[in-house]
């Protein structure tokens, strides 16, 4: 015979949050209220992050019809694999003291 689940009233609140998919996620987890603040700083910040992956996909395309399809896979395998490189001893750094990536990019845009 199974023994009855128990969900706590905290627990089913924060379900019936998650469940809603109109809100972001950031909005469940605690932030500070000085954080809530977006400042010219961040705003611009914001904005050259969506500026530069289109810059980004424009180049891509660039180099593709420049060096061909072959040259520029080759050229991202290797670009991939220098930034797996260089990001493993960040990985390791952060699981060894339990740092999610939330922690790591909170102070990142200012």
């Amino acid at each position: 015979m199974a023994a009855p689940h128990l969900i706590f009233p905290i627990r089913r609140e924060y379900n019936t949050f998650a469940g809603n998919e109109t809100l972001e996620d950031y909005a469940l987890r605690f932030t500070a209220t000085g954080a809530r603040r977006w400042s010219i700083r961040r705003v611009a910040a914001t904005a050259l992050g969506a500026t530069s992956f289109l810059a980004l996909e424009v180049i891509a395309a660039g180099l593709t019809l420049n060096y061909g399809v072959s040259n520029t896979v080759w050229a991202s395998f290797a670009v991939s694999a220098i930034i797996f490189l260089i990001g493993t001893p960040i990985v390791i750094a952060a699981a060894k003291h339990g740092l999610d990536i939330d922690l790591l990019t909170r102070g990142t845009d200012g």
